[in-house]
């Protein structure tokens, strides 16, 4: 059935969402018109000694009326939030993002760092909205892009020491703001 049910699971990156659903098709799948064939038939082929309740016959047209009803909401649901990425992504144009950089590892995109860069564009060709980066020819799915403006990155490993402490120590030093002030512990 599945190929690869390892790219199922989505467990590899949490922003990477992934889900697998079964296609619609005659063989599975009632419409109402079917449901009212299969109602007519068994009214038809009841026992006349013990007719069947039309309370059943209430309750059966209730859930299937529901069942169309929660398809219709599904439906819509599923299209306002694909309006919803396509307004996000398109409003990321001119924009600083981080986006994950992958790497494949046995099949699977695996987050190995992040980029920093401008949104030059947003395409929808294929439903999913992907986004080009100045000065990289790859685009990215939205769902690689880890906020906007610089965040730190995720994915880096920082040596850290026995004691707890980083390598760079501790303290603020002048280089540490961005602004070239001193930093507030360092009066």
């Amino acid at each position: 059935m599945a190929n690869n049910v390892a790219s199922v699971s989505g467990t590899s990156d949490a922003y990477n969402l992934q889900s697998y659903t079964v296609e619609s098709n005659d063989k599975n799948t009632l419409s109402m018109t079917d449901f009212f064939k299969l109602l007519a038939t068994q009214l038809q082929n009841q026992d006349t000694t013990n007719p069947m309740e039309t309370s059943e016959m209430m309750a059966q047209l209730t859930q299937m009326g529901m069942m169309q009803a929660m398809s219709s909401m599904t439906t819509a649901i599923d299209t306002s939030s694909a309006v919803s990425a396509q307004t996000y992504a398109a409003g990321l144009i001119g924009q600083e993002i981080t986006v994950a950089v992958t790497e494949e590892q046995n099949g699977i995109d695996v987050p190995v760092g992040v980029k920093y860069a401008k949104v030059e564009y947003v395409s929808f060709v294929n439903g999913n909205p992907v986004l080009k980066v100045e000065g990289d020819t790859k685009e990215y799915p939205l769902s690689n892009v880890l906020g906007v403006g610089r965040i730190p990155d995720p994915y880096e490993n920082k040596g850290e020491d026995l004691d707890g402490k980083d390598d760079a120590g501790e303290g603020g030093d002048e280089d540490d703001d961005p602004k070239g002030g001193v930093s507030a512990g360092a009066e």
